[in-house]
């Protein structure tokens, strides 16, 4: 009780101060946040406040050097940095610039605090490029970033997660290892689920059945029929069990599948048609579905859902499992091309769960690009996708081991592709 008097009648002393030195005004300041910012930073007076997707950014100074701490809205310290000389950036990391980057300037070096971790994010300079680099708290290099000149700002800001606890690493793709041309009939391939480690399902836009193709001998060698023609957009294998998922929402289950003789139930969901659903996943840990739609439903703002199917009662909830805010910034410049609707940063063609990490991965072959997600919708890795390689990447899977493999339709003229990489981003 003393302390909660003492912090609110700091806060009344602050709030009462000279309008020279405002430390709220700029934005409003939920009380739990002032309450904690004033505990953790009883002497700062002059500080820059933003609101980020809902959570809310200080900036401040302490001893002359820039300190950046996010707040969620009930007060919880989310994330700080803080801005370091380079003399005391750990050992590793300094006789890593001295003997690799010896050329560059250290321009501005920064600690960061999230979830009881730190790690170090230095921006190097030459006459012709910026580099960005990321490093644990032992010093062990994590990412590297080259940059224009021009384009310092926006690249240092991916590597510190200050704007939200999500704010995204550009995490490109290692170089492929392997690629499959497709048949004919997979040609507008857009779902696929890997069985074993030389045999993977596939699902096409036009036909409703299963292709399973052997890697090994690039052939199909069995074909699965479960339903009359349709756009079906994606599959999830769930023990001896396959589901396919139409664009309108609709779900196939098709158990035993590798039986002769397969039993196929169709199920309805809460999806309309006009969200046009096209990426599914299965998620072991929750004994569910996941399903993300290409369009939207306008009763859910600025975000899209992705909605779970429990395959214990085989229903889906009508709320989202997860909203994924559409206004991230790492969305606001998806793709190249001119977006038509507020709606289209983020079109999911496809959905899957990394086996290792639990991550879950979202591909957008509208926008060519690959996302990581957190549980709370926010983009924590990203990449821009090779068009030459993938130039409508429709559907995603993972080996044992993390091994990602990337269908892609072929177009009018083309063969559908497969790629695969040893890892994910």
């Amino acid at each position: 009780m003393k302390k909660t008097y003492f912090y609110a009648m700091t806060l009344a002393t602050l709030l009462a101060g000279s309008a020279c030195e405002p430390i709220w005004d700029n934005v409003k300041v939920p009380e739990p946040v002032q309450i904690q910012f004033t505990e953790l930073y009883p002497g700062v007076k002059h500080v820059e406040w933003e609101e980020e997707q809902g959570n809310f950014e200080a900036e401040f100074k302490i001893s002359g050097h820039e300190r950046t701490a996010l707040f969620s809205a009930d007060g919880k310290l989310l994330t700080y940095s803080e801005e370091l000389e380079e003399r005391y950036l750990p050992e590793p990391i300094r006789s890593l610039l001295q003997t690799q980057y010896g050329s560059f300037k250290v321009e501005e070096a920064y600690r960061v605090h999230e979830n009881k971790t730190a790690t170090y994010v230095v921006e190097l300079e030459d006459n012709n490029q910026d580099v960005l680099l990321r490093f644990d708290n032992k010093g062990t290099l994590l990412q590297e970033q080259t940059t224009a000149t021009a384009g310092t700002t926006s690249e240092t800001a991916s590597l510190i997660p200050v704007g939200s606890p999500g704010s995204a690493a550009n995490s490109p793709l290692t170089e492929p290892e392997a690629r499959w041309e497709l048949p004919g009939n997979l040609r507008e391939v857009s779902g696929i689920a890997l069985l074993s480690d030389d045999l993977i399902a596939c699902v096409q836009d036009e036909e409703g059945a299963i292709h399973l193709y052997d890697l090994g001998k690039k052939q199909v060698v069995q074909k699965i029929d479960f339903a009359g023609p349709g756009d079906y957009e994606g599959i999830a294998v769930a023990g001896k069990d396959a589901f396919i998922l139409r664009s309108d929402g609709t779900l196939f289950e098709v158990a035993d599948f590798r039986n002769s003789s397969p039993a196929v139930k169709e199920h309805k969901t809460v999806l309309a048609a006009t969200q046009d659903a096209e990426g599914l996943a299965y998620d072991e840990e929750n004994d569910r579905l996941l399903i993300a739609c290409k369009g939207f439903d306008s009763k859910l703002g600025e975000n899209k859902g992705i909605y779970a199917f429990t395959l214990a009662d085989k229903k889906m909830e009508s709320k989202p499992a997860i909203t994924i805010p559409l206004t991230q910034e790492q969305l606001a410049s998806a793709g190249k091309k001119k977006q038509k609707s507020k709606y289209d940063v983020l079109q999911p063609s496809s959905l899957e769960k990394h086996p290792t990490s639990g991550e879950l991965y979202v591909l957008d072959a509208a926008n060519s690009r690959l996302h990581t997600l957190d549980e709370l919708g926010r983009i924590q890795k990203t990449t821009t996708l090779d068009k030459n390689l993938l130039s409508q990447p429709e559907g995603m899977t993972f080996g044992a081991n993390g091994e990602l493999y990337i269908a892609s339709e072929g177009g009018k003229k083309g063969n559908g592709v497969i790629v695969k990489y040893p890892k994910g981003i």
